[in-house]
């Protein structure tokens, strides 16, 4: 009983002033493991063959990264409801970082691998379909980076950005329509999405007749819902070493006997909030959070050690990939992402200045018109009146003061 009643993830949150001391350092080895994935090609993936082709190593990276913002994106929304302000932050924290990888993909690494002549590499129309991907719209290729005589995908693991977004997209609406509010709707949406990913898990058929990016998004949407609904009711569920053993267990229980889909979606984002609100990870500090940039930069990084230095999955791949990507992480830190988030509150107040504007033109300035004329339609009413009871005689000193009041009034009508 004593275990039940132990701290709670809210309690944790508190002591922490809401911010959890480990969930940096939980993204930056996520970020690692995608990229280790990928330095093997994924090939030989151990958890992809121990829980019988359900998940690979590096989707459950990704999947730890739905989590964490699930978890930690919530309370702002919970507290404020400012949608401009979470707009804004989450548009500071993806974009400017995703654009200059993108951009630097179509005119540096591009030029430097492709088989075309420059003049038409870039003429190639391909090349400028790339830049979609700076909005989270994919497009894999560049003109003539090729190997082995077929074209090679630039930057692959981009595909769960759009996702993302969605994901954002979802908890605004769940924020303005109120579910967050009221916690038990949210609790309501999640199980609609878990069954839905439990029934595209064992049902091959259901499965081929959804597109593909609804299956995508319900795959990972659970898993971020999770992380919000383990914020909502975190004052109702206990956080302990205890309860994150039995879900680790649990998960490798469920994923050795085939049923992945019923089990990872309740214990993965358990055991990745436990260690967020840990001090195990927060041993080791960081100074910087290069998590995002290791992400949208490995790829690029793997494919330029393969072409030009032909270089093979395994050890020597990952390793160097992981020196280059972290020295390139922490300039695009330095350079690009701190200095863009460091603008959040002057650019929130340039929107929410433009957002008011506008609404001021839309509520106010078209009605104009029609208010002043009104005042004015009200003043001449009242003139009129008091006109007729000075021909009739029942005019009082009194009356005089209010006609020259509303006389002013009427000034004050015009000029306005």
């Amino acid at each position: 009983m004593s275990l039940i009643r132990r701290a709670t993830i809210s309690d944790r949150l508190a002591s922490v002033s809401a911010r959890g001391p480990g969930f940096d350092q939980i993204r930056l080895v996520a970020a690692l493991i995608v990229l280790a994935h990928h330095a093997w090609w994924g090939v030989n993936d151990v958890l992809y063959q121990f829980s019988g082709g359900f998940i690979q190593l590096g989707l459950f990276a990704v999947v730890i990264f739905f989590c964490v913002s699930g978890f930690l994106l919530a309370p702002g929304l919970v507290r404020s409801g400012d949608l401009v302000k979470f707009a804004v932050n989450r548009a500071l924290r993806i974009f400017p970082a995703l654009f200059v990888v993108v951009v630097a993909s179509m005119f540096v690494l591009g030029p430097a691998l492709t088989t075309y002549s420059l003049a038409d590499y870039f003429g190639s129309p391909e090349l400028y379909s790339y830049l979609k991907n700076a909005v989270t719209l994919m497009s894999h290729y560049l003109p003539g980076v090729v190997r082995y005589g077929h074209e090679v995908q630039i930057n692959g693991p981009l595909w769960t950005l759009n996702i993302e977004i969605w994901s954002y997209a979802a908890l605004v609406v769940l924020s303005v329509v109120g579910f967050l509010g009221r916690r038990v709707l949210t609790l309501v949406v999640w199980g609609l999405f878990y069954l839905a990913y439990v029934a595209l898990a064992f049902a091959p058929s259901l499965h081929a007749l959804c597109p593909q990016r609804l299956v995508d998004f319900i795959s990972l949407f659970i898993y971020f819902i999770t992380g919000t609904c383990l914020y909502l009711y975190g004052d109702r569920i206990p956080l302990s070493g205890f309860w994150a053993g039995l879900a680790v267990g649990l998960a490798l229980v469920g994923a050795a006997g085939g049923f992945s889909a019923v089990v990872l979606p309740l214990c993965i984002p358990y055991v990745v909030v436990y260690f967020g609100l840990s001090d195990l990870a927060a041993r080791v500090p960081l100074k910087h959070d290069l998590s995002y940039g290791v992400y949208l930069i490995h790829s690029p990084v793997i494919l330029a050690m393969v072409t030009m230095f032909d270089l093979q999955a395994g050890w020597r791949l990952a390793t160097f990939a992981a020196l280059a990507t972290l020295i390139l992480a922490y300039a695009s830190w330095r350079f690009v992402e701190e200095p863009a988030l460091r603008q959040k509150a002057p650019v929130f107040n340039w929107v929410s200045s433009r957002l008011r504007t506008f609404a001021r033109r839309q509520r106010l300035v078209i009605p104009a018109a029609a208010r002043q004329y009104e005042r004015r339609h009200n003043v001449m009413e009242n003139l009129e009146a008091d006109s007729v009871q000075r021909r009739e005689g029942a005019y009082t000193p009194d009356l005089k003061a209010v006609v020259r009041i509303r006389r002013r009034a009427l000034k004050g009508a015009e000029l306005r």
